[in-house]
């Protein structure tokens, strides 16, 4: 059996697109039965998750999203060296991590999945950026979600021989409620009856223009906006949805069954991010492949208007225009044979695109050609 290890910022139970990603690829290569793999991330929890051991090393702090770990570079050259791995699956940017696998003894095949570029932060992108280009020099092969990232992104221009594309996926199955939840999801549309159900859940960064969509709904009639949260908090944007009015619900942190029960009662997703950091957002693919016609904005060489197309399955709004935001949100409100074309468009999307099983075959085809290089 072939080695692989992959080295990743977290992993499940920590919620998050890579951290979905990482784990669909360990699941997809462990069904072919040829390969024995290892994870190693920041963080704690389980040791064992689907079978495959996870080194998981705490850390000290963040500094700029960064984990701080002194015992991390032990941990991953002790991992190496015994379990020998012949190929390294490496998620970027993880610029601490990438800095410490470039400073042991590996000699194998390295795959890089670039999930997106460093950019917010404008003096340490010029310290890490040689790190950066180290790994992918040092890479066989660079993955990236879609050729509009590529095409967008000054870290990859060099590399571009080395770039496959592999987009992010959902799961249908994670979607099927059993009865309980079918209740569940019934009492929120009985208790919200009448109202048109909007819905946000993620992390409560600037990026991600949750301030932008809470100027849209506000004062709107006959309109509730559910806002959930993912990971930390942040204690500007919370008194922002207390100051939104009386039709914004905040619901707090959502596990991923809260997440579900809420997408499906929602009557359309506001997802309203700003930046190219939202590189290719799993959230999104969730969000058309069930049906709900999402509002986004325009963002050069993002993922995120590849994967929900403008007045085809949902609305695209000039970025950050608030007052263009709230006219689409009043436009899908009052047409419903609107929203549900974008529906079905949107669900036909998905599930031509971004399936599991396209993904699925994709990465096992990748390792299968790899390994026959070793």
């Amino acid at each position: 059996m072939v080695k692989v290890l992959h080295i990743t910022n977290y992993y499940y139970p920590h919620v998050g697109g890579i951290e979905t990603a990482t784990r669909d690829i360990v699941n997809a290569l462990k069904s072919s039965g040829q390969y024995e793999q290892r994870v190693i991330c920041f963080g704690d929890g389980p040791h064992i998750v689907d079978d495959v051991r996870v080194t998981r090393v705490p850390y000290a702090f963040k500094f700029r999203s960064q984990p701080i770990s002194l015992s991390y570079r032990r941990k991953l050259r002790e991992l190496v060296a015994k379990f020998a791995p012949e190929i390294v699956l490496i998620h970027t940017p993880n610029p601490l991590v990438e800095f410490y696998f470039q400073h042991i003894d590996f000699r194998g095949k390295v795959i890089v999945y670039h999930h997106l570029d460093i950019w917010r932060q404008k003096i340490l992108k010029h310290l890490v950026k040689p790190i950066e280009y180290r790994t992918k020099r040092r890479a066989d092969v660079i993955l990236c979600h879609s050729q509009q990232y590529v095409d967008g992104s000054k870290e990859l221009q060099h590399f571009k021989e080395k770039i496959k594309i592999i987009p992010l996926c959902y799961k249908e199955s994670d979607f099927v409620l059993d009865e309980k939840l079918q209740e569940e999801v019934a009492k929120i549309k009985k208790r919200y009856r009448g109202k048109t159900l909007l819905f946000f859940s993620g992390r409560h960064t600037p990026t991600k223009g949750l301030n932008l969509a809470l100027k849209a709904v506000k004062n709107m009639d006959n309109v509730l906006f559910l806002v959930g949260r993912v990971g930390e908090i942040n204690r500007h944007l919370e008194h922002a949805i207390d100051r939104g009015g009386p039709n914004v619900i905040y619901l707090g942190q959502l596990d991923r069954e809260q997440y579900i029960k809420y997408l499906h009662a929602c009557d359309f997703y506001l997802f309203p991010s700003i930046a190219k950091n939202e590189a290719f957002p799993i959230t999104l693919i969730e969000v058309i492949a069930l049906g709900k016609s999402p509002i986004t904005f325009t963002i050069p060489g993002s993922g995120v208007n590849y994967i929900s197309k403008g007045e085809e399955t949902g609305i695209e709004c000039p970025n950050k225009d608030v007052t263009a935001f709230r006219d689409a949100i009043n436009v899908l409100r009052s047409n419903k044979a609107l929203r549900n074309r974008y529906a079905e468009n949107g669900m036909a999307r998905a599930k031509e695109l971004f399936n599991y099983q396209q993904f699925a075959n994709a990465f096992t085809k990748l390792f299968s050609e790899i390994s026959k290089t070793i």
